[in-house]
């Protein structure tokens, strides 16, 4: 086998055959490609509650489909929306930048099939997440190349992810040789004992690793090699760092944390998480503020993103597991339906924009496509055409990751 062909059946079976040497070189340049988030509303949002509205026909409709009238349904630009508390002023905000797709079929009602699903592609079992391709596609060795906050997270050995949201353990890890990672005039050693224990670390690091056999005992170590060398992009991270959001919306403090670490050059993707959206009773009143959380935590990314100077850089992309039933159940509720929405916002992404659709009864309408226009011979949009056209926009449809994980989808160019 030729070394090139090795290296590569190597990569596919999440094996790091990294070198020391080419390690650092990757490490000291950062990354400043666009920077994904991925926002899950975790349980199974209510699309008619937000982006695909359907109203009631009138006060005395025996079955409302929801608790609103068709005439309250409001408008801005193309979108039309819900009228739930903060959906006008996101829509009115956003609209221009916005890329709505409707009458997404999941193919499922369950919470972890249709989360895998939505977010890698694939309703099987066995492909990564979209966040963890990309991460893996286009900067593996950064240090917090992959950083979840929950949701469908599996990496397949592309990338290794980063689950925290602890600031304190990010100092301590930058910062070693310090008892307070935010003081600066206390520490343990002198700086040249310090440099004298890390470079001992170092050799004998590399001593051990000179010694493993083993494939998955060599890679172990590879893995270990990097982690210890992504201190100085980790301190750099802590650098970026603001104080961070002290409300009870935990999606702004993960905003901020993702956001920093992209600017310090050290992360590609994030997973940003909010749950509290299966609400089988007491739906409106559940469902709303859950909602409201999420929009507001969708704005302050954006804000976020232009404060750091990076608001043409990052890439939004809001989703949940499934819809919710048309109509409500006995308890005032809505159970799960396979039928769902996405939002996308950011660079690259096309604004003023609806794809798709559904009838009165939150049924999707097949689309055209090549036009997109509504077609009754066309085609049901489903996750993999959405993980197809990320994939070209992000540039990694043709790398090896994207080629062990195919999704087989009819191209739609659904981003443009």
């Amino acid at each position: 086998m030729q070394r090139r062909d090795f290296l590569k059946a190597a990569g596919f079976a999440g094996l790091s055959l990294v070198s020391p040497l080419a390690a650092r070189t990757a490490r000291a340049e950062p990354y400043e490609g666009r920077f994904w988030i991925f926002v899950n509303a975790g349980g199974g949002w209510d699309p008619t509650s937000l982006c695909d509205p359907k109203g009631a026909t009138s006060e005395d409709d025996p079955d409302p489909m929801n608790h609103y009238l068709r005439d309250q349904i409001g408008q801005a630009g193309n979108i039309s929306y819900a009228p739930a508390p903060g959906n006008q002023e996101f829509f009115d905000k956003y609209y221009q930048r916005l890329t709505i797709i409707n009458g997404l079929d999941t193919a499922t009602n369950g919470h972890d099939s249709g989360s895998r699903h939505i977010w890698s592609g694939r309703l099987a079992e066995g492909y990564p997440s979209l966040a963890a391709l990309l991460a893996g596609s286009l900067a593996p060795t950064k240090p917090l190349a992959f950083i979840s906050n929950g949701g469908y997270d599996l990496t397949q050995g592309l990338v290794a992810p980063t689950r925290t949201g602890s600031t304190g353990a990010l100092g301590r890890i930058a910062y070693p040789n310090r008892p307070d990672p935010g003081d600066g005039e206390r520490s343990y050693h002198l700086d040249s004992t310090m440099e004298r224990i890390q470079l001992a670390q170092q050799e004998r690091l590399a001593a051990k690793r000179e010694r493993m056999g083993l494939p998955n005992r060599r890679a172990s170590m590879n893995q270990l090699f990097l982690a210890t060398q992504g201190k100085n992009e980790i301190r750099r991270l802590t650098e970026f760092l603001p104080d961070l959001d002290g409300s009870n919306n935990p999606l702004l403090r993960q905003a901020q944390l993702a956001i920093a670490a992209y600017r310090a050059g050290v992360s590609v993707s994030a997973n940003l998480n909010i749950g509290g959206f299966d609400t089988h009773g007491d739906h409106d009143n559940r469902s709303v503020p859950r909602m409201q959380m999420l929009l507001q935590g969708v704005d302050f990314i954006m804000e976020e993103a232009a404060r750091q100077g990076v608001g043409d850089k990052v890439i939004v992309a809001v989703g949940s597991d499934f819809g919710r039933t048309p109509g409500y159940n006995g308890d005032n509720g809505k159970d799960h339906w396979s039928i769902t929405s996405m939002m996308f916002i950011g660079a690259g992404i096309p604004g003023n924009r609806v794809i798709g659709s559904t009838d009165d009864g939150h049924v999707p309408i097949p689309v055209n496509p090549t036009t997109l226009a509504s077609d009754p011979n066309g085609i049901r949009i489903e996750p993999k055409h959405v993980h197809g056209a990320l994939r070209r926009l992000a540039g990694v449809d043709g790398s090896d990751a994207a080629q062990l994980y195919p999704i087989g989808e009819e191209p739609i160019a659904l981003f443009g």
